[in-house]
C-alpha cells in the first residue's frame, strides 16, 4: 500500500539584517509550523524569489538599517509577485495607504500569537 502523501511546510522569505531579531521573526516562522528561508538583505531577498517560486509568503522588516529598504521591497515583492503575501514588522507608525494591498504590519514590541496566527493564514 502506498504511503500517505505528507505535505512539506510552506516557506516563508524572512528577510531581517539583525541577527538576533532574524532569530526571532525565524521562531515566529516555525512556531506556525512552516520552514523559513533567510535573507539579510533586499537584494538577497530578490535573489531568492527570483529562483524560488515556492515561495509564497514574505515577512520582512520595514525598518532595516534605519531605511525604507524594506518597504521598498515590500513594493517591488508587490509589483513583481503579486500573489506573494507579505507581512511586515515595523517599530515605526505607518499610515494604512503606504502599506501595500493584502500587507500586514505588525509593530514593536511583538504580539507573538497575533504574527504565528498571521503567518499560519497566509501560508494556508
Amino acid at each position: 500500500m502506498a504511503e500517505p502523501h505528507r505535505s512539506e511546510p510552506a516557506l516563508v522569505l524572512v528577510v531581517e539584517d539583525d541577527p538576533i531579531l532574524m532569530m526571532s521573526l525565524v521562531d515566529f516562522v516555525e512556531n506556525a509550523g512552516c520552514e523559513a528561508v533567510e535573507a539579510n538583505s533586499v537584494g538577497d531577498a530578490i535573489r531568492i524569489l527570483e529562483t524560488r517560486p515556492d515561495i509564497r509568503t514574505v515577512f520582512t522588516d520595514l525598518d532595516m538599517r534605519g531605511s525604507t529598504a524594506g518597504m521598498e521591497l515590500a513594493l517591488s515583492i508587490r509589483d513583481r509577485w503579486p500573489p506573494i503575501e507579505l507581512l511586515m514588522v515595523s517599530s515605526q507608525p505607518w499610515d494604512a495607504a503606504q502599506i501595500p494591498e493584502r500587507g500586514v504590519v505588525f509593530g514593536k514590541p511583538f504580539d507573538r500569537r497575533r504574527i504565528v496566527a498571521a503567518i499560519q493564514r497566509f501560508t494556508a
